[in-house]
């Protein structure tokens, strides 16, 4: 409920009593509501500070030492100390309208309040107040952003971090109002010191490293951590403060000179020295990947050279690259009813072989940065791979585990070795997920820890899946490559609970067409009208919207989304106003898909979306510049046939859409179809051609990553 919603309800009120309804029991009734709030709501007037309402969950704060005292400067003021600055009465001029701001009461509780002016029953102003208690809320964030920006080790900012920081300084450096730094390094023989003693004494090494570095005012506030014994150094400069990039080398080559000490422990015969390689924006870059990439090959030119030294990045180093592509994919996992359960992070890292210089997506820290604060805080679960940061301590006090569930690939583990430790997740409050389970590895022990078990073609006979499915009825048992309607109704008759696959974005076998009910056939017309190449016919949309609440209302919530960017829309003109009709276009086509597919699993409309969105991004990267707008609707279409249980053919000779548009949905020549191969191909994790893809289209891998999580964070915006 927002606080204009409860102004309205007094102002009912006040119409209700001149038809002498009984006051008493409409507060008793507006009460209620509020309570179901979660919030205090209270009403006070004047330089008395008169309460004159408080709801139930607000009126225990009236009752004082002496008794029951209707006076807000001393109960609720005397809770909340600073409230009295914040009200209308308070004795100082405040601004108009509803202010909102945070304060603590006496237990040192955080609220999130409200205050605004309204008209009491009576005709009369006074001000209400409205308080949630928000500090359980706080601490989740605060825990959750330690474990996604901070690496949990060492306590310094981590890669992710790294990727803000400087995401924020890009428009600075376009605009040649920003130079700088960044100095890449990692520990020369630190593979060898985990080999020969061990990782806790690597660890040692790698938190005495970072905590001389953040204790040397020269270093303290630029170094982040990459992963593994990775670190980056970041500094800034105004354009004029070198005169020459060679007094800038000249300076930075001079301060990271003081890094190089042997940072070795007692006992221990390796050195541990550095090897650091600097690039300079935006003379050899302004984009973060591309800088990286190229301070990791000075990096590895200073190894070259003998190690414990610095170097500048030259072109003429620029002749191999250590930095793989990097995909992820969040594939979802659905419920037999279509609606979703959660889902697992595929990274293109997964099976590769890991060393002390490979830090892959599972690991933890990175699974958070793919996903993002909000995602987290969602109702879904996150099928993640094992990591031994699970067991960090730090992960264990701050991870909300009701969230996460740890998947297990049993042929990568020792049972004998490894069972100890997955029991000791299961006691630390996790849920086992396990997979590959095949003849070999069905032992009771495993049965006895797991909560959900994964089937993958290829891990047993039918038969063998049934039976274990049969005498295990306390776990959850996923079904993999769930592609088709025949899949599906095959694994819900082998007693399957959850599914994984894209069986939802497939025809059903022999579909035919079904007339369109009286509520969709509005967000058809919609559709139809959107994807138009002419001038869109604003009135007609003007009265297919206005003539249906729902409609309404879903059009001016989208536009008023995080993802749009816009707020306080309150008409399809307004809109107009601001976006222009190419923006409008796309926003009415989106309100139309996901009203045409509302009866259908949610995951078709996340799907189809996030590919639109994918698509436009990378439209302007492509080697041939791609039309974004037109990209943006080939995704958004890509799916619709299904939703509509129409062939491809029907629906586009219902819809008018570009002739681009069309032959790409329709043939493998058009110049977006490769587009639609590109999704599919992601979408299935087929880390090959996506990768092929990329290289012919000469489009940059980190991009494309980032690319596909910015989507993803978009469609979670845009449902909100």
């Amino acid at each position: 409920m927002v606080f204009s919603d409860i102004k309205h309800m007094f102002g009912n009120i006040a119409k209700s009593l001149t038809k002498k309804t009984d006051l008493k029991s409409l507060l008793g009734d507006l009460s209620g509501i509020l309570d179901a709030q979660d919030s205090e709501v209270f009403v006070v007037r004047g330089k008395g500070c008169e309460v004159l309402f408080a709801n139930t969950k607000a009126e225990g704060r009236l009752y004082t030492e002496e008794g029951y005292a209707a006076k807000c400067k001393v109960s609720f003021a005397k809770h909340f100390p600073g409230l009295c600055a914040n009200c209308p009465y308070g004795g100082v001029e405040k601004e108009k309208g509803i202010k909102v701001f945070e304060i603590e009461d006496t237990s040192k509780s955080t609220y999130s309040a409200k205050c605004n002016v309204i008209n009491w029953i009576d005709g009369k102003p006074a001000a209400i107040f409205m308080l949630r208690d928000i500090t359980s809320e706080l601490e989740l964030k605060e825990r959750l952003f330690a474990l996604a920006y901070i690496d949990q080790l060492t306590g310094v900012p981590n890669r992710q971090r790294l990727k803000d920081d400087f995401t924020a300084l890009e428009e600075k450096i376009a605009r040649d109002e920003l130079k700088g730094v960044v100095a890449l390094f990692d520990i020369d023989n630190f593979k060898a010191v985990n080999d020969t003693y061990g990782h806790n004494m690597g660890d040692l090494v790698l938190s005495r490293l970072a905590g001389y570095l953040e204790n040397d005012r020269n270093f303290a506030g630029h170094l982040y951590r990459l992963g593994g014994d990775e670190f980056v150094l970041l500094y800034t400069d105004a354009p004029d403060r070198f005169n020459t990039d060679d007094d800038l080398t000249s300076h930075y080559n001079q301060l990271l000179s003081n890094v190089l000490r042997d940072y070795t422990l007692p006992n221990i015969e390796l050195k541990c020295t550095l090897s650091i390689g600097v690039t300079i924006f935006p003379k050899h870059g302004v984009t973060l990947s591309e800088i990286l990439r190229k301070a990791d090959i000075a990096m590895y030119q200073a190894k070259e050279s003998g190690r414990n030294q610095v170097v500048f990045f030259e072109a003429r180093y620029d002749s191999a690259q250590k930095f793989k592509d990097m995909y992820i994919n969040i594939q979802p996992v659905l419920l037999s009813t279509g609606k979703t359960f959660g889902y697992e992070l595929i990274d293109s890292g997964e099976g590769q072989d890991e060393d002390e210089q490979t830090v892959p997506l599972r690991e933890f820290n990175r699974t958070l940065d793919a996903l993002g604060l909000n995602d987290i805080e969602s109702k879904f679960h996150y099928f993640i791979s094992y990591s031994k940061q699970l067991l960090n301590p730090a992960v264990l006090k701050n991870l909300p585990k009701d969230k996460f569930i740890v998947q297990v690939h049993l042929p990568d583990i020792d049972l004998q070795e490894d069972i100890n430790t997955f029991v000791e997740l299961r006691n630390n409050g996790y849920k086992l997920a396990l997979t590959g389970f095949g003849r070999d590895t069905y032992t009771q022990d495993l049965l006895e820890i797991a909560s959900y078990i994964k089937f993958s073609e290829g891990d047993s006979n039918l038969s063998a899946q049934k039976r274990i499915i049969a005498l295990n009825q306390k776990i959850r048992f996923i079904a993999a490559n769930v592609d088709s309607t025949a899949d599906f109704q095959k694994a819900k008759e082998t007693g399957f609970n959850l599914f994984q696959g894209y069986y939802f974005s497939q025809p059903a076998v022999g579909q035919k067409t079904k007339e369109l009910s009286p509520l969709k056939i509005n967000y058809f017309r919609l559709l139809k009208l959107s994807s138009t190449n002419d001038y869109m016919d604003f009135r007609e949309i003007s009265q297919i919207v206005s003539a249906d609440v729902a409609l309404s209302y879903k059009l001016l919530r989208i536009l008023n989304s995080a993802a749009v960017g816009l707020r306080n829309v309150s008409s399809i003109s307004n809109a107009v106003t601001y976006m222009g009709e190419e923006s409008l276009k796309k926003w009415i086509a989106v309100l139309a898909l996901r009203g045409i597919a509302e009866d259908k699993p949610l995951e078709l409309v996340r799907l189809s979306l996030i590919r639109a969105r994918f698509g436009e991004l990378l439209a302007p990267c492509f080697r041939i510049k791609r039309n974004p707008q037109q990209v943006f609707m080939v995704g958004m279409l890509s799916l619709l046939h299904i939703a509509l249980e129409m062939s491809k053919e029907q629906l586009l000779d219902e819809i008018p859409v570009a002739f681009d548009i069309r032959e790409s949905l329709l043939t493998k020549t058009g110049i977006y179809s490769d587009i639609l191969s590109f999704f599919e191909n992601y979408e299935y994790a087929n880390w090959e051609g996506v990768s092929m893809y990329v290289a012919e289209n000469q489009l940059d891998s980190s991009y494309v990553n980032d690319a596909y999580i910015t989507s993803v964070k978009w469609y979670n915006d845009l449902v909100k």
